[in-house]
Order: structure tokens, then C-alpha cells, then sequence
């Protein structure tokens, strides 16, 4: 039981098929533009926020340690001291300046966050300690340690988002 197919409807098929492939391709294709173009937008303000937070951190890693070394050589309050002397006046804005920053760059609701802020905190927490306290340097050492530690685990989370397009 052959069956005959009128020409006429073969070539309304056809037609509608062009028809119906000129309308939906377009629109299909914006929609895959936009999506392509929101994930390489994200993956390339993300890889940006990783770059900021790798030199962000290094700079208050060494600015924590310099300023820990430093207080180890102090026999009277910080305070007076700083207030005394422009340039340690200034590195300390930049201690803080720099913790400000990272704080900024943080998502309060992400654990991992909260416990890098958590640590900067105890390190400005340590310089600010009594003098007479002994074995600030090293404590400082151990948060510096583990803020580096934490961030490592912060940035691999991040670098997998950004090589999934997130």
C-alpha cells in the first residue's frame, strides 16, 4: 500500500519547515549569545576577584609579619609610638587600609569567608595586644599560615567556578 503524496504538500511542509527554522534559529542563537556572554563576563570578573585577592592577601600577610617583627622591638604603648612617626603611622593605615579591602571582597554568608575575616581580625587583634605579652610574633606567624591556608581553599572554589563558566 504505496501511499501518493500530493506535491502541494510536500511543498507546504518544506516551506513551513524553512519558515518555522527562520524564526526559531535566530532567536535560538541570541539565546545561546547571551548565555555565552554572561559566562565569559562572570568568568572574567571572577578570574579579576581572584587576582585582587591573591595580591590583596599577600600584601596583608607581609604587612601583619613586618608589623608583628617590629612590635617586638617596642618598649613603650604602640600608640604614642605611631602617632610619633609618619612612616609607621602610614604602614599601619596600610595594615588596615588593606584589611578593609579584603573585608569589602568578602561574602559574609560563605563559611570560608567568615573564617578568613575571622583570622584577619585575631592577627590586628595580636599587634594590638599588650607588649609585655611574649610570643606575639609567633602567633601572628600561625595566622598568617592559616589566612594563606584558608584563602587557598577560598581561590580553588573560585577557580573551579571560573573554568565552569559561572
Amino acid at each position: 500500500m504505496a501511499m501518493d503524496l500530493n506535491p502541494q504538500w510536500i511543498t507546504l511542509i518544506s516551506a513551513s519547515t524553512a519558515m518555522i527554522a527562520s524564526i526559531a534559529g535566530p532567536f535560538v542563537n541570541t539565546r545561546i549569545a547571551k548565555f555565552e556572554f554572561k559566562a565569559n563576563v562572570l568568568s572574567v570578573n571572577r578570574q579579576k576577584w581572584i587576582d585582587a585577592m591573591r595580591d590583596l592577601v599577600a600584601s596583608l600577610n607581609s604587612q601583619l609579619l613586618i608589623a608583628a617583627a617590629f612590635r617586638q622591638t617596642l618598649e613603650e604603648p604602640t600608640g604614642l609610638i605611631i602617632a610619633r612617626d609618619p612612616e609607621l603611622s602610614r604602614r599601619v593605615e596600610n595594615l588596615l587600609r588593606t584589611v578593609s579591602k579584603i573585608e569589602l571582597m568578602l561574602n559574609p554568608l560563605e563559611q570560608d569567608h567568615q573564617q578568613l575575616n575571622t583570622l584577619m581580625k585575631e592577627g590586628i587583634d595580636q599587634l594590638r595586644s599588650p607588649l609585655l605579652d611574649d610570643g606575639v610574633e609567633d602567633r601572628i606567624e600561625a595566622i598568617s599560615r592559616d589566612i594563606t591556608q584558608v584563602l587557598q581553599g577560598i581561590l580553588k572554589h573560585e577557580w573551579i567556578r571560573v573554568k565552569r563558566g559561572e
